[in-house]
């Protein structure tokens, strides 16, 4: 395991130190994990988080061989409605991180990020311990600059995690209001097949299309996101990662949504169109472990952050 840490740290700097070129950018909330977690990924975060009903074996043919938890619906805390019965949950997610920090050192441009990863996944074989399983990842650069995702996704594909490099709407914040009577945002991620920095555009393919508004009622909690979000992820290298996100500051700011998310064929096997899906907006502080064994990762992983 030392040299799992030694190589996961060196690859962490190497990403750190290669993005650090882009051009600087004010953080959009601070970091104030970084302090307590020299030697960890931290970062702040704004985005929308959406849980998305899909067909039970649709989700399970997409994280085989492993098996899916049993939905914990008995829990009010998390599932005050139940579930859709025969559906389980895939998080969709799309983000913008800024102050990405660690060590002394820092990356100055915030960098976005999509993710559609199925929660509740059975890794440990315990038929109750859950864990994500990432479909697709995906990492852009801010205001366009879509090549300052290659690094980053180079490095997260190198510890264990495939990700892809995609371009962004909006590509300098998390979601972009397009009316205003009522409030109407929108998200969006498209994969970069062929970049083409220099005179653009490049060959796009979408993958994700969210639409959505403000609501002041959910069938979830403030908790079943945070529950879902920061479960440890599994890595296609046989160890697991814990990526906390801690929605418990002053800034956090949460809202609930409601809109439609529109999945494409790039996105893996859950392609449609889903109406009617409830979202949650949020920032936070992002805390990054390095990879480690999948009961470890269970173990260790803070309350705090699922709270």
């Amino acid at each position: 395991m030392a040299r799992n840490t030694t190589t996961g740290l060196i690859q962490s700097l190497l990403f750190l130190f290669m993005t650090s070129l882009a051009f600087a950018q004010s953080p959009q909330c601070p970091n104030n994990l970084a302090v307590y977690n020299p030697n960890l990924r931290t970062a702040c975060v704004n985005g929308t988080f959406f849980i998305v009903p899909v067909d039970t074996a649709t989700v399970q043919s997409a994280v085989a061989p492993y098996n899916l938890v049993p939905l914990p619906t008995s829990d009010e805390s998390l599932f005050p409605n139940g579930f859709p019965a025969g559906m389980h949950p895939v998080l969709v997610q799309i983000d913008i991180q800024n102050d990405i920090r660690m060590s002394a050192l820092q990356i100055p441009t915030p960098l976005l990020n999509g993710n559609i990863i199925v929660p509740y996944v059975d890794r440990l074989g315990d038929g109750k311990t859950g864990f994500t399983f990432s479909v697709k990842q995906y990492i852009g650069g801010y205001d366009g600059s879509d090549v300052s995702g290659y690094v980053p996704a180079l490095v997260g594909s190198g510890e264990g995690t495939t990700i892809f490099v995609a371009s962004f709407v909006p590509d300098d914040g998390p979601y972009e209001i397009i009316s205003t009577s009522p409030p109407e945002y929108i998200a969006q991620v498209k994969d970069v097949i062929v970049p083409n920095p220099v005179s653009g555009p490049g060959v796009i393919e979408e993958v994700v299309d969210t639409d959505f508004f403000t609501v002041s009622n959910s069938s979830y909690t403030a908790h079943t996101f945070h529950e879902v979000i920061s479960q440890p992820l599994i890595l296609t290298n046989g160890l697991c990662q814990r990526n906390l996100i801690y929605f418990n500051q002053t800034f956090t700011d949460p809202i609930f949504r409601n809109g439609t998310v529109t999945l494409y064929s790039p996105g893996g096997a859950f392609a449609g169109v889903y109406d009617g899906v409830q979202g949650y907006s949020a920032s936070g502080e992002v805390l990054g472990y390095n990879p480690e064994t999948c009961s470890s990762a269970a173990e260790n992983t803070d309350p705090m952050a699922l709270a």
